[in-house]
């Protein structure tokens, strides 16, 4: 997985960071239960949490509202 960091103001540029590096964790969570065969429910709270890690990107990003990520 590849993630291109955007620049952003001093002031939120930890946050967006932060906000990436949680959008990372969340994928590969969601990577490491889908290979050991994770229950439906498991992997539906995975992929909630990769779309409010995404979605949260998508806020801090200036000009943000669309993250393309690929998993």
């Amino acid at each position: 997985m590849s993630i291109g960091i955007g620049t952003s103001t001093p002031s939120s540029a930890w946050a967006t960071h932060a906000a990436w590096l949680r959008l990372r964790e969340d994928c590969q969570q969601l990577f490491g239960h889908v290979v050991r065969g994770a229950d439906r429910s498991q992997l539906d709270e995975d992929r909630i949490a990769v779309l409010r890690s995404r979605d949260e990107i998508a806020r801090l990003e200036p000009g943000g509202g669309v993250v393309d990520i690929l998993v």
